[in-house]
């Protein structure tokens, strides 16, 4: 069985991928004029502007505080922190992609799933591939327990946690006066 994929949406998933490879350039450049908090906290306070439009899922504050701060705040802030401090944005990409055997082990523990033997053979060669490719790299340079939900308005309400940690970490570790003083100084 052959199956034919329109033209358009190989066009769009081609376009997402050079986003995606564009967003770790951009965030290297980006801390050259802004710390890893301010930064955090200045991507979510863009990414959460849709919130004024589009409606609130229907989850508790709780959960999305919970899911907030640790799918959004934690990972960038990590991720932010490690290529300011030296790691190649060619390698945070890879090391980001991690997470899927993170969240699979995590899912194990806190949920009970189990995955298959199948399951776990293609995640031990995807993690083999990343960590091939991850060697090469630096030399030379569902949310499960949550209901169904509108995917775009989940990620726009979650974009509401990290600025407010972002700026927290930023006012303790830059200083309370380091956003202004960063945006009056970007390139």
């Amino acid at each position: 069985m052959v199956v034919r994929v329109p033209l358009a949406h190989v066009a769009l998933a081609l376009l997402v991928t050079v986003i995606w490879g564009v967003a770790f350039v951009a965030t290297r450049l980006a801390l050259d004029d802004f710390s890893a908090p301010v930064l955090t906290a200045l991507r979510f306070l863009v990414a959460a502007l849709p919130a004024l439009v589009l409606p609130r899922p229907r989850l508790s504050w709780r959960a999305l505080v919970a899911v907030g701060l640790t799918l959004y705040t934690g990972q960038f802030l990590f991720q932010f922190f490690g290529i300011a401090t030296g790691m190649p944005p060619g390698l945070a990409a890879i090391v980001v992609q991690t997470q899927a055997l993170f969240t699979i082990v995590f899912a194990a523990l806190a949920t009970g799933e189990r995955p298959t033997g199948r399951q776990w053979t293609g995640t031990a060669a995807a993690f083999g591939g990343l960590a091939v490719i991850a060697s090469t790299v630096g030399r030379d340079l569902t949310f499960k327990r949550l209901p169904a939900v509108d995917p775009l308005a989940l990620a726009v309400w979650l974009s509401l946690v990290p600025p407010l940690p972002g700026l927290a970490l930023a006012a303790l570790w830059d200083g309370p006066r380091a956003l202004r003083a960063s945006w009056q100084a970007a390139s």
